[in-house]
């Protein structure tokens, strides 16, 4: 149901129904696109919102669909498009626009059967499953990286689109190389736990700073850190790190670009194929190694090799090409209106 506190849904120049969910990857770029749009009533639809940590439920109108990863949530799948039509003939938005993820499948696939105008932003550098499923419906699909080329494909700006107001969090010591460390806004149990031991070989003064997510793994160091679960605020980490130890997710290697800091990337092995295609589009601003590969020797040699190559990596980073780009609220504005 929406949300008792949610604004009613009174005449306005256009709604929007945002579908999305799952990590902060996913819930971001929609709540940004949601700052974005002045203007329009804006609702999200998905799975596990009012418990996401990233979402901020009290902060936005929205409705609970159900929805799962498997065959074996095929009845709550079932229950979540039932759901999911009633929440567009309640809301008759003029667009409904995908973040991806299996949180989005049922409320996608009510817009499609009710002929609904689609939208589709595709973070990575290839469609996820569920953005593939849907792209026949789509007006548009959205890109941030240039992948492919069609008639309904756009590029919007890279990610964030939106960035918070920060402080001084972190201290710059100049006589030690600064690695940031974080494996996407829900952790990486590998990294954090065969990081530090990557640490202990390196032959040069380092400081880390190590984002762990909620994770149980004990994280121990011999050398300056701070180690904390999550950072709202990666502005002020970025800004001081010299390479940066992390999976290879949409949003992560948008930032990457953005401040231009070369990384040792993991890919994460369950979602392999298109985290390799993100790491692999940093050119030789990155080291991919397959989570297999990156043993704390093997780990510790691309950390030596990038601080010995600095410059030279800041540098492919800094000529990456992109193909004009489009804010997404802008393309989902022309859609709404026909353009």
């Amino acid at each position: 149901m929406l949300k008792p506190s949610a604004p009613p849904l009174n005449p306005v120049p256009y709604r929007v129904l945002i579908a999305a969910g799952g990590t902060a990857g996913h819930i971001f770029p929609a709540r940004q696109l949601k700052e974005d749009l002045e203007g329009a009533q804006v609702i999200f639809a998905g799975h596990k919102l009012a418990t996401n940590p990233f979402f901020e439920p009290e902060l936005h109108a929205f409705f609970e669909v159900a929805s799962g990863g498997t065959l074996k949530a095929f009845h709550r799948i079932l229950f979540g498009i039932w759901q999911s039509v009633r929440v567009i003939l309640r809301v008759r938005p003029e667009v409904v626009v995908g973040f991806g993820s299996y949180h989005s499948f049922p409320v996608l696939l009510a817009a499609a059967l009710l002929r609904k105008k689609m939208v589709l932003f595709e973070a990575n550098c290839s469609l996820g499953k569920v953005n593939r499923w849907f792209s026949p419906f789509a007006k548009k699909i959205a890109f941030q990286f240039s992948p492919m080329a069609g008639k309904k494909v756009v590029y919007v700006p890279l990610l964030p689109w939106r960035r918070r107001q920060t402080v001084k969090k972190y201290e710059k010591d100049p006589e030690k190389f600064t690695i940031l460390v974080f494996g996407g806004s829900q952790g990486a149990a590998f990294i954090n736990e065969t990081f530090p031991q990557a640490a202990h070989l390196l032959s040069f003064p380092i400081q880390v700073i190590h984002f762990t997510g909620k994770t149980k793994s004990l994280i121990k160091y011999s050398v300056p850190n701070v180690v904390a679960e999550f950072e709202a605020d990666m502005h002020a980490a970025y800004t001081v790190a010299d390479i940066v130890v992390c999976r290879s997710g949409a949003s992560t290697v948008a930032e990457l670009i953005q401040y231009q800091k070369p990384a040792v990337v993991i890919p994460y092995p369950y979602a392999y194929a298109h985290q390799r295609k993100n790491g692999e589009f940093l050119g030789k601003g990155a080291i991919v190694l397959a989570q297999e590969e990156a043993t704390p020797e093997r780990l510790s040699q691309a950390i030596g090799s990038l601080r010995e190559n600095l410059e030279k990596h800041k540098e492919a980073l800094r000529k990456m090409v992109f193909l004009p780009t489009i804010s997404l609220a802008e393309i989902v504005k022309q859609v709404a209106r026909g353009v």
